[in-house]
């Protein structure tokens, strides 16, 4: 099986392995909303930090410390707060409204980083940008439509935007991380940040949680894990302009999953608002133009290709 893989080309073992990622990240939001809705949202992060950790330590005690040394305390500090701020904003989403409608809400944030970047990094602002940013809210206003009471935005909306910003944030930070930073140390530190942040939170709020409640919290941070894992494996292989559109099988991946654990469907609308982001994010890529910020692996031990910033929740 593996030498046939082999000997496909790395643009399509890219679009598969990032098919698979799409696959595995809709999980960890099936595991963030199987847990008891008597357990904080907060107190959701904590179980799944320390869960996580524990494996962490483990793999550790057979590869050694070396992997997670650091030369930019700071900035994991600063990715963790945003990285685990999104995952608190996305969970609150998720026991509103259906894992379908969060997706297609979180598409924004391919746009939201482009942007940022000009803000932040200093890149440069063209009106192909512009118009794909307005293009995006232009879709995200038509899948808000059907939940607005007035003026007033529901707070699952609010709450999946603000993840999707904070992931956004994250993601430049990435980018600056992986100048000198191993891939390992960048998945260890931000649950050592959550660890720090959000079990003393939780503490405050606990619930008394299941065994069940456990596992399911165990199990977002695996996938979340695998994930980003397979994600990783897609950018290095392959072209960013061949798996990108890729990213967007976490759509009919989440409708599958709504249908089978929630019984439930999205509004029609939920689609049309979707496919607006999506076509400004591919506006973006028209003939060369500005590209979402790429986060290039520090170990790189496989073929060269165009890298992309995953749109998954890790």
């Amino acid at each position: 099986m593996t030498g046939t893989l082999l000997r496909l080309s790395g643009n399509f073992r890219g679009v598969l392995w990032m098919t698979a990622a799409m696959a595995s990240g809709v999980f960890v939001d099936v595991c963030a909303k199987l847990v008891s809705h008597d357990v904080p949202t907060a107190q959701i992060l904590a179980m799944r930090a320390v869960t996580t950790v524990a494996v962490f330590v483990i793999i550790l005690m057979f590869i050694g410390t070396r992997s997670i040394r650091t030369k930019r305390p700071y900035a994991h500090l600063a990715r963790g707060v945003l990285w685990y701020g999104s995952l608190f904003f996305v969970f609150f989403a998720l026991r509103q409204m259906s894992i379908a409608e969060v997706n297609a809400y979180l598409f924004i944030e391919a746009l939201l980083t482009v942007m940022l970047a000009v803000v932040i990094l200093g890149e440069q602002l063209t009106a192909r940008k512009v118009i794909a940013t307005l293009l995006g809210l232009v879709g995200v206003w038509v899948m808000c439509v059907p939940k607005m009471d007035g003026f007033g935005v529901p707070l699952g909306v609010a709450a999946a935007l603000i993840g999707a910003f904070c992931f956004s944030a994250q993601t430049l930070y990435a980018k600056v991380l992986t100048r000198t930073e191993t891939n390992f140390s960048m998945l260890f530190w931000p649950q050592i940040v959550a660890i720090v942040i959000w079990v003393p939170v939780a503490v405050i709020m606990w619930q008394p949680a299941a065994l069940s409640d456990w596992l399911y919290s165990a199990g977002a941070g695996f996938f979340a894990m695998l994930t980003n894992y397979m994600v990783l494996r897609a950018v290095r292989v392959a072209d960013a302009s061949v798996i990108s559109p890729a990213a967007y099988t976490a759509l009919p991946f989440s409708v599958a999953m709504d249908l089978i654990f929630f019984d439930m469907l999205p509004v029609p609308v939920i689609f049309v608002g979707a496919a607006i982001v999506v076509l400004a994010v591919a506006l973006l890529d028209y003939r060369g133009g500005a590209k979402p910020v790429s986060v290039v692996p520090a170990e790189d031990d496989e073929s060269d290709g165009n890298r992309k910033a995953a749109t998954a929740k890790v």
